[in-house]
């Protein structure tokens, strides 16, 4: 039995569904088992909450290892799944972290960075079977770009920098590999996806797929989080963000490795075949 959390994100339900699909009895933790409701029905849900240690602990009776998707800040979350995982006897947890938890120096994205690198900090001096799972940005991630594709407009605040975006099928395909297997424990992964591109180019992309016109306004890092601030969002969380632009401004996550071939066996998809599989969420 395979635990998943963040089974509603983009790659939790991706990754329960490869499993069911290849015969593995899966459990999906969840806070509202309604938005669970696509999961095949074979799939057990379990309702509870991250930062809920009794929670936890039910869903980790019986589970031969758990994906874990932090969905909160800090390290509160790591640490629970830590003990329940020990105290049910179990040892196996497959971290979803993120390549800005390696990008070093960590003071230069210290907020977003920070948390990630003190959240392997804690698993790796717990002692547990712990794999960990390093993607670069999401390609998912261009959908946050929707409402000004939409209107003709996106702002982008990373000017030349490019990033070797993944697309989340092989975020989930390389959890899969690492849940059910043996050997990967201590170890870490770097998963990109084939190359690395500006949000131009990104955007360039999604417009001859979708056939819309999009033009681009670019901004500086700290230019956009002012902008998000005057839009009421919070001060601490665009200073986050404007942090993590600069990182990406200066090219900081354009490297590609190997490591989705070498799992899979497969290499990743190209960021136009993910806008192509996903061109009506654009229209």
């Amino acid at each position: 039995m395979y635990l998943i959390t963040g089974a509603t994100g983009n790659v939790g339900g991706l990754l329960a569904r490869q499993l069911h699909d290849q015969g593995h009895p899966v459990r999906v933790l969840v806070r509202d088992p309604a938005r669970a409701a696509d999961l095949p029905v074979a799939i057990e849900r379990v309702a509870g909450d991250l930062s809920n240690p009794d929670d936890v602990a039910h869903a980790v009776k019986g589970v031969d290892a758990v994906f874990l998707m932090q969905v909160g800040g800090g390290t509160d979350q790591t640490q629970i799944m830590i003990d329940a995982v020990r105290d049910a006897g179990g040892s196996r947890i497959i971290l979803l972290s993120s390549v800005g938890a390696r990008l070093m120096p960590i003071s230069d994205n210290p907020i977003i960075g920070g948390a990630l690198a003190a959240r392997e900090d804690l698993m790796r001096e717990s002692g547990l079977d712990v794999t960990y799972l390093r993607p670069n940005g999401f390609a998912s991630n261009a959908l946050w770009w929707l409402d000004g594709i939409r209107a003709g407009k996106v702002v982008v605040p990373t000017g030349d920098g490019r990033q070797a975006v993944i697309d989340p099928e092989d975020i989930a395909r390389c959890a899969a590999v690492t849940l059910t297997e043996n050997g990967h424990a201590g170890k870490g992964y770097t998963l990109t996806g084939p190359e690395a591109l500006t949000a131009r180019e990104q955007l360039a992309t999604i417009a001859e797929v979708t056939g819309r016109s999009v033009d681009v306004e670019d901004v500086t890092p700290h230019e956009f989080a002012q902008a998000q601030i005057a839009a009421d969002v919070p001060a601490g969380q665009a200073q986050a963000l404007e942090y993590l632009n600069t990182v990406f401004s200066k090219g900081r996550a354009a490297y590609i490795s190997d490591d989705v071939q070498n799992l899979t066996g497969r290499p990743p998809a190209t960021f136009r075949t993910w806008c192509e599989r996903n061109a009506d969420a654009f229209r």
